[in-house]
């Protein structure tokens, strides 16, 4: 290929990357509704990163699960990476609600995931159980904020 066509396909790669980056944003027409991406993505992945750092006790005692080896802390560490990516698919246009607060409650739920990654990285079971708990917060904040009927507690019985 001669430098000539060499650079004009350039070019012409160039224009079609500009032309492609300038054009807005679509959701997609088969995205999951952001209830049913919250309900079983989020929240699944958000528990088994919670489960690393629950602490439950019953008649038998109190159990940790805190990880126990290399392998559960690396677990640790992935669940912590797959709420921090779902995080930026909530400002996506297909999930991102037309809320200037919106980014503010993913950001900071954002910021906890990325605690936690950290905490496994380092094997931290006080910083994980720490950024969990800070994790749990800023998810009922958000739901107080947008959908405050998820955090309403089951009707009190009538006497």
């Amino acid at each position: 290929m001669t430098t000539r066509k060499l650079i004009l396909a350039a070019a012409a790669a160039t224009l079609a990357a500009s032309a492609y980056a300038a054009k807005p944003a679509r959701p997609r027409a088969d995205v999951l509704p952001l209830k049913e991406l919250m309900g079983h993505v989020m929240q699944r992945n958000a528990e088994q990163l919670w489960s690393w750092s629950a602490e439950e006790v019953d008649a038998s005692g109190t159990h940790s699960g805190q990880p126990k080896d290399e392998a559960a802390w690396e677990n640790a560490e992935s669940d912590a990476l797959t709420v921090i990516e779902l995080t930026y698919v909530l400002e996506t246009p297909s999930y991102r609600l037309p809320s200037a607060d919106w980014h503010r409650y993913v950001a900071r739920a954002r910021a906890a995931a990325k605690a936690s990654a950290k905490a496994a990285e380092a094997h931290d079971y006080p910083g994980l159980q720490k950024a969990g708990d800070d994790l749990n917060a800023a998810c009922v904040a958000c739901h107080l904020h947008f959908v405050p009927e998820l955090e309403k507690g089951p009707p009190a019985p009538a006497l």
